[in-house]
């Protein structure tokens, strides 16, 4: 099964799908990932693209990190 990362559904469905995406999230800049319950709280319902406004963090260079681990990255316009 081919990892796709949808910049549109929320960042803790990704985490529980993809093992390594809460450490490439931390890598990215996305530091509050860690800090307890909040990838169970606010993590259900911020979607990848809303949490990058947020953090203030390129969805480019998110979107190119996430190739680069061999991920496909969809809805990220």
């Amino acid at each position: 099964m081919k990892k796709q990362i949808d910049f549109q559904i929320p960042i803790k469905q990704l985490a529980d799908r993809y093992p390594d995406f809460v450490e490439i999230m931390v890598k990215l800049g996305f530091t509050k990932i860690q800090v307890p319950g909040m990838l169970n709280s606010v993590g259900r319902f911020v979607s990848l693209e809303k949490g990058c406004k947020a953090m203030n963090i390129d969805p480019a260079k998110v979107k190119a990190t996430f190739i680069a681990h061999g991920y496909e990255v969809i809805n990220n316009d």
